[in-house]
């Protein structure tokens, strides 16, 4: 039941919000906002959220978004949010095969964005949804008119070398392969003071707040079997060949990707990189020190992407902003 003061805003109350089916029958839920009628359209952000994320999180940004003239369509993962669980135990994150999510987001841009035929199409996605972003782009590439990456999962920032970890995954993976990692756990509300994602304490309530009185929303650690996917996929993202023109933003503080892959996914295809000095892994929920240049960054390359014509020309020499 989702009674909370998030859920009542007139934001959903106005939002179409609905589901369909993924594959291998998960369902998928899915929410649509159309852009303020009283500002100029400027086309449709497709939102490709990270993972434990629910697009119910993100209200103050589908919000700001809105209020700019856009369109927003947003989906919750398998396996997470709104959107049907894969296991018997909710908590523990599992997803069969990381091209499902992709096979998911295909269907979405076919049943709901495509119909609506926007005249330009935009390309948001953050964190695991950054990795589903770019496989994504790079299986469809002529979907959207520009994407931006914030905090891709093109890269995991690990405990331990990857040498010495990947034979214990292996290990693991047999004995108990839809089981938790070792240290792995179900859902727990982490205090603002221990938290590695953001230094905006308002926000980090609020998102606390939505999944403490929506338990369905509530996701643990992630399953030996999805990190030992994640890993191969940040693999083969390493590899991988854009064409769609793409903006990317790292957080300098981050700790949950490895912004080094970020920095070499983006100088190996000519990608503009923003760097926010000082900046927790949210960047689009982060405080307005360091979410504010995300967002200018945005709206320039969304909404005059000419401006930028000269600065993917020296797309290897990132931006870089200091607090």
């Amino acid at each position: 039941m989702m009674d909370n003061s998030v859920t009542r805003t007139a934001l959903w109350q106005q939002a179409q919000q609905g589901h369909f089916v993924g594959v291998k029958g998960v369902e998928i839920h899915y929410c649509i906002v159309k852009a303020a009628p009283q500002v100029p359209y400027r086309g449709a952000i497709v939102l490709c959220s990270g993972r434990i994320e629910s697009y119910l999180k993100y209200w103050p940004l589908v919000q700001h978004l809105q209020q700019r003239g856009f369109d927003l369509y947003l989906w919750d993962h398998r396996g997470q949010g709104l959107s049907g669980r894969l296991l018997a135990n909710r908590h523990i994150g599992h997803v069969h095969h990381f091209r499902d999510y992709v096979a998911d987001m295909a269907t979405f841009m076919r049943d709901y964005v495509n119909p609506a035929n926007p005249p330009q199409r935009y390309l948001l996605a953050h964190s695991m949804g950054g990795a589903i972003a770019a496989l994504y782009l790079q299986q469809y590439p002529n979907q959207f008119d520009r994407a931006l990456l914030s905090s891709p999962m093109l890269g995991v920032q690990l405990p331990a070398p990857r040498w010495l970890i990947e034979p214990l995954l292996s290990l693991w993976h047999r004995l108990r392969p839809n089981g938790y990692a070792l240290g792995g756990h179900d859902y727990q509300d982490r205090p603002f003071a221990d938290n590695d994602l953001s230094h905006d304490a308002e926000q980090y309530q609020q998102f606390r707040q939505l999944y403490q009185q929506t338990p369905q929303l509530q996701l643990g650690s992630p399953s030996v079997h999805w990190i030992r996917h994640a890993l191969a996929t940040c693999d083969t993202l390493s590899k991988v060949n854009i064409e769609t023109p793409l903006q990317i933003a790292l957080a300098g503080a981050d700790s949950i990707v490895d912004n080094q892959a970020i920095r070499a996914f983006a100088q190996r295809g000519n990608h503009p990189l923003l760097e926010v000095a000082g900046a927790r892994h949210e960047l689009l929920m982060e405080h307005d020190d360091y979410r504010q240049p995300l967002l200018n960054c945005l709206m320039a390359w969304f909404v005059a992407p000419d401006a930028h014509d000269d600065a993917t020309a020296s797309a290897d020499r990132p931006a870089s902003v200091a607090h």
